[in-house]
């Protein structure tokens, strides 16, 4: 990849940040971070696939989903339904545990603020879905996707 690929990709990441940090259900603190951003914490979960479920904050069972991380880009396949496909995710690493955040929009300008941690193969976090008349809090959950190889 390019230099001026890998500054493209930076600077539309450490823009969603800037989005981020006006998010109410993000500290303020969450852009100044995304100024430390590196082009090492772009991609860091590609070619990742967890299977899991996404629920309702306190139902205790969710719906299938699969979250897929691939050439720096972050997806749940149970919301592409609602209009929200690959968008950018930003990683940070702490004790042991890879740290991400994404927030795709949809054409009808509705967000999903993604947060989720990774440890051990197993991923789990809060999605955000907000739209004009207001905020859905989401939790989900999911195992690291194995591939027999033949």
């Amino acid at each position: 990849m390019s230099k001026s690929a890998v500054g493209i990709m930076v600077g539309v990441l450490l823009a969603g940040w800037v989005v981020a940090g006006e998010h109410p259900e993000h500290p303020k603190s969450a852009a100044p971070a995304a100024a430390k951003a590196t082009a090492g914490s772009v991609g860091k979960l590609d070619g990742k696939v967890f299977v899991g479920e996404i629920g309702k904050k306190g139902d205790e069972k969710g719906d299938k989903d699969e979250f897929v991380f691939k050439q720096g880009t972050f997806v749940s396949t149970a919301c592409v339904a609602y209009g929200f496909n690959e968008a950018p995710y930003v990683t940070t690493e702490k004790d042991g545990q890879i740290v991400f955040t994404s927030e795709p929009k949809n054409a009808k300008a509705e967000k999903m603020s993604w947060q989720g941690i990774v440890k051990n193969d197993r991923v789990e976090g809060t999605a955000v879905y907000q739209t004009e008349s207001g905020k859905t809090e989401h939790w989900f959950k999911g195992a690291l996707k194995t591939v027999a190889t033949g």
